[in-house]
């Protein structure tokens, strides 16, 4: 009880140091720096919605005049930029809060491979389309949201899409990356509600949901299954994760009539010790449910 108790208060204290304007610019900035250089480069994120789309069952011109939109679009709106190559004609790029940076777009771009980008994309669209759209990004030295508008981007952001979409306009292609896990469990039905309803009738979603503890993944991925749901805040659950496991998710998706699904592929950490005991709140089938730690899914409307 007694670390319970002082996690709870040690991340109290982090919120209201991290709530600050000041820490709040220096850190999006810090992490918007690293990012375009790492995880958020445009080649690797290529590679990375190659794989999705394959898994998928993607061909030619999958993504060409298409609306997307993506969910929890971050600080550099990489997976906005390749739907873009990709040839969508409208994107929305949403966030629950405004984090973009955009004066660290251009680095994410400009320090990519760019053979890479274009073998990994060309299953998808016309490999000297793709080439042009890139020459284009490539050109660009300061990504404004109004420059982002030359490319069909939009930025939204803060928007909650548990409350509304972004437009009215039906979307053909709805995206996210590790975002539904820092839903919380509250919104979680009201938000794949309005997803649902706001797909166009032969539209798609893909979701990767990171189903780990967000405070140390690497190293302690079972640790904020301990907490009981009373000490659980809304806060901690967009911090932490909403500790939905994957049995749980497959039964909400279950409950919309008007949806069809299917988990693509799942990952399960079995390295890393499960804590001594699970708090009572948290629902899951067995062991092997505890430990999946991603889980990539499709989404088509029934009517489609």
């Amino acid at each position: 009880m007694k670390n319970l108790v002082s996690d709870i208060l040690n991340e109290n204290t982090k919120s209201l140091i991290k709530s600050s304007p000041i820490y709040q610019i220096l850190d999006n900035k810090f992490h918007a720096n690293k990012l375009a250089v790492a995880g958020k480069r445009l080649d690797i994120c290529a590679n990375e919605l190659a794989i999705y789309l394959l898994h998928v069952g993607s061909k030619k011109y999958v993504l060409r005049d298409k609306v997307c939109l993506e969910i929890g679009s971050g600080w550099l709106l990489t997976h906005s930029l390749l739907f873009y190559l990709l040839g969508a004609k409208k994107i929305y790029a949403t966030d629950i809060e405004p984090l973009l940076q955009n004066e660290y777009i251009a680095k994410a771009v400009s320090k990519s491979v760019n053979w890479s980008i274009l073998d990994s994309l060309s299953t998808f669209e016309d490999r000297e389309l793709i080439k042009y759209r890139l020459e284009k990004l490539l050109s660009v030295k300061n990504f404004t949201v109004e420059k982002l508008q030359e490319f069909g981007i939009e930025y939204i952001a803060p928007i909650d899409l548990s409350q509304r979409m972004p437009s009215e306009e039906k979307i053909d292609f709805i995206f996210s990356k590790s975002v539904l896990e820092h839903v919380p469990v509250d919104d979680v039905v009201p938000l794949c509600e309005n997803l649902i309803s706001g797909l166009s009738k032969d539209g798609f979603m893909f979701h990767l949901i990171h189903l780990s503890d967000h405070r140390d993944l690497f190293n302690k991925p079972f640790d904020f299954l301990i907490y009981p749901q009373e000490e659980y805040s809304r806060y901690l659950q967009t911090r932490w994760g909403n500790r939905i496991r994957r049995s749980q998710w497959q039964q909400i998706f279950s409950n919309f009539k008007d949806l069809n699904f299917k988990f693509l592929f799942e990952w399960s950490c079995n390295d890393k010790s499960l804590p001594d005991k699970i708090d009572s709140c948290i629902q899951y089938t067995d062991e092997a449910d505890l430990r999946i730690s991603h889980i990539g899914v499709y989404m088509t409307r029934k009517d489609g």
